[in-house]
C-alpha cells in the first residue's frame, strides 16, 4: 500500500477554484457598483417624494369629514322638511332654521369642493412622481437582487475551494502520519476539517495547521537528504503564510463587514468613504490574497510531489 500520495492535484484544484472564486469576486463588485448608483438615485429622491405623498395625503384627509358633513346636513334639511306645524309661528320658525341649514351646507359644499380641487392640483404631480418613485425602486431592486445573486454564488465556490483546501491540507498531513510516528504527537489529520469550518476556532487554527505541516515536511525532506540542509538560510515560509492568512481575514472579514456598512447603510461610511475606492480596495486584496495562496500551494506543490517520487526512502 502507497504510504505517500500525491495531492498536487488537489493544489491545482484549489488554484482553479480561486481563481472561478475571483472571477465572481470582481463580477459581485461590479453588480455592486451598479447596485449604488440606483440605490443613490433612490435615497437622492426620498425627501421629495415622501414630502409629495405627505401633502397629498394631507390634502385628503379632510375629504371624508367633508362628505359626511353634506350628508348630515342634506339628510338634516330632508327631515325637516318633511315636519308638519300647524300654526303660522311654527312654521315661519321651521322655515328659518331650513335656511340656515341650507346656508350651513352650501358652505360645506363650497369647502368640500375646495378640498377636492386642492386634491385635483396635487394629484397630477403626485401621480407622476409615484410612478418615478415605483420605477427608480424597481430598478434598485433588480440591481440588488442581482448582486445577491453573483455574491451567494461566489460565497457558494468560496465555500467549495475552502473545502478542497482543508481536504488537501488533511492528504498532506495524512502522509505525514504514514511516515513518520512522532508527527503522530501533533494535529491530527481530521483538525485540518474542523479548523476551517467551525466558528471562532477557524480564526487562528488553519494558518496553525498549515504551518506544521509546512515546518514537519521540510524537516522530513531534510532528514532524508532529499534536500540540502543549509543553516544559514533564511526561511521566510512562515512570514509569507502570515501575510496570506492577514489578507485573508482582512479579504472575508474586514473587508466585508465594510462593504455591507459602506453599500447596505446610510451610516458614516456611506456617507463619508468614496464608494469606488473601497471596491477597489477590496478586489486589490482579494487579489494580493488569492496571489499569496497561488504561491503557497505551488510551493508545497513541489515539496509533495519530492517526496511521493522518493517514497521509497521514507
Amino acid at each position: 500500500m502507497k504510504k505517500i500520495t500525491n495531492n498536487t492535484m488537489l493544489g491545482k484544484l484549489t488554484i482553479l477554484l480561486n481563481a472561478v472564486v475571483l472571477v465572481c469576486f470582481i463580477i459581485a463588485m461590479l453588480m455592486l457598483m451598479k447596485f449604488d448608483k440606483t440605490n443613490k438615485v433612490v435615497i437622492s429622491q426620498r425627501g421629495d417624494y415622501e414630502k409629495a405623498y405627505e401633502e397629498y395625503v394631507m390634502a385628503q384627509h379632510p375629504l371624508k369629514q367633508d362628505s359626511a358633513e353634506v350628508a348630515y346636513y342634506q339628510y338634516k334639511i330632508d327631515t325637516l322638511q318633511q315636519r308638519n306645524v300647524t300654526t303660522k309661528d311654527e312654521k315661519a320658525a321651521l322655515a328659518k332654521t331650513i335656511e340656515d341649514n341650507k346656508a350651513i351646507l352650501a358652505e360645506k359644499i363650497k369647502t368640500r369642493e375646495e378640498h377636492l380641487a386642492k386634491v385635483a392640483e396635487l394629484s397630477g404631480p403626485y401621480e407622476e412622481l409615484n410612478a418615478q418613485w415605483d420605477e427608480v425602486n424597481a430598478n434598485n431592486d433588480k440591481a440588488k437582487r442581482t448582486f445577491w445573486t453573483v455574491a451567494i454564488l461566489t460565497m457558494i465556490v468560496f465555500l467549495v475551494k475552502t473545502f478542497v483546501l482543508a481536504h488537501y491540507g488533511y492528504k498532506n498531513s495524512k502522509n505525514l502520519h504514514n511516515v513518520a510516528d512522532w508527527t503522530k504527537n501533533g494535529t491530527a489529520p481530521y483538525m485540518s476539517y474542523v479548523s476551517w469550518f467551525v466558528p471562532i476556532y477557524n480564526l487562528i487554527k488553519p494558518v496553525s495547521f498549515i504551518n506544521e505541516v509546512c515546518e514537519d515536511t521540510d524537516y522530513l525532506l531534510e532528514n532524508k537528504g532529499l534536500v540540502p540542509s543549509d543553516p544559514d538560510k533564511i526561511d521566510n515560509s512562515g512570514l509569507y503564510l502570515g501575510i496570506w492568512w492577514g489578507l485573508l481575514l482582512v479579504s472575508v472579514w474586514l473587508m466585508n463587514f465594510i462593504l455591507y456598512k459602506t453599500f447596505f447603510s446610510e451610516g458614516p461610511l456611506f456617507l463619508k468613504f468614496n464608494h469606488g475606492t473601497i471596491v477597489i480596495v477590496a478586489i486589490v486584496i482579494m487579489v494580493l490574497c488569492m496571489l499569496m495562496e497561488t504561491y503557497l500551494i505551488l510551493n508545497y506543490n513541489k515539496k509533495n510531489k519530492l517526496m511521493a517520487d522518493n517514497e521509497d526512502k521514507f
